[in-house]
């Protein structure tokens, strides 16, 4: 056999014997056979069945470590994906999930939370220090979805005065789930379930 002169040459001529050890080294989570669970019929949104075996093997991945990750073309639905997969992994539990994203999609998230999960409060960490302009938002912000658009109504309230209620004052969001998307530059995003 000539040795492959690119790589898609070489992918081609050895793509099932390649195919063969992934599957070897990475055998599936959730097999395509398996039941999903029932806690994917209690979103608002409804994934594809693609969407649901990969929100399967990501829960099949945190029962077995505390860290998974969604890599996929954009397009895919990781969001959902991700949105999806803190949910059914909670099982009707409370749950504290964290999300790093980049700034641009902070209310792309928040938009999608608020289709996708039941029941979600979703806020907005606007900047950490105060304010450099009156115009701007700062501190942590509850964020509703308003025709279509994510708007800052509800709770408004501080890091620090957070900080404050967690060392034994009442909590000002009910204490149920949360799921925090952190971007690395401001703003950041806050998820929590209503109580409602």
């Amino acid at each position: 056999m000539p040795l492959p002169e690119t790589i898609s040459d070489y992918l081609r001529a050895h793509a099932q014997e390649l195919g063969d050890r992934i599957l070897k080294s990475y055998p599936p989570l959730h097999a395509i056979d398996d039941p999903p669970s029932p806690m994917i019929g209690k979103l608002l949104r409804k994934p594809y069945p693609a969407q649901t075996l990969a929100i399967m093997g990501l829960v099949r991945r945190w029962q077995q470590a505390r860290a998974g990750a969604v890599i996929a073309e954009c397009g895919t639905g990781k969001t959902l994906i991700s949105l999806a997969a803190v949910q059914t992994h909670a099982e009707n539990r409370p749950f504290t999930a964290l999300a790093m994203v980049p700034p641009q999609l902070v209310e792309k998230w928040c938009r999608e939370a608020i289709l996708t999960l039941p029941r979600v409060r979703v806020f907005i960490i606007d900047g950490l220090r105060t304010p450099t302009n009156s115009n701007s938002h700062h501190g942590v912000n509850e964020v509703k979805l308003r025709n279509k658009h994510i708007v800052r109504e509800g709770l408004r309230t501080s890091l620090s005065e957070l900080r404050r209620r967690r060392a034994g004052l009442p909590p000002p969001v009910p204490s149920a789930n949360c799921l925090s998307l952190i971007s690395l530059l401001p703003p950041t995003t806050y998820l929590l379930p209503s109580a409602t």
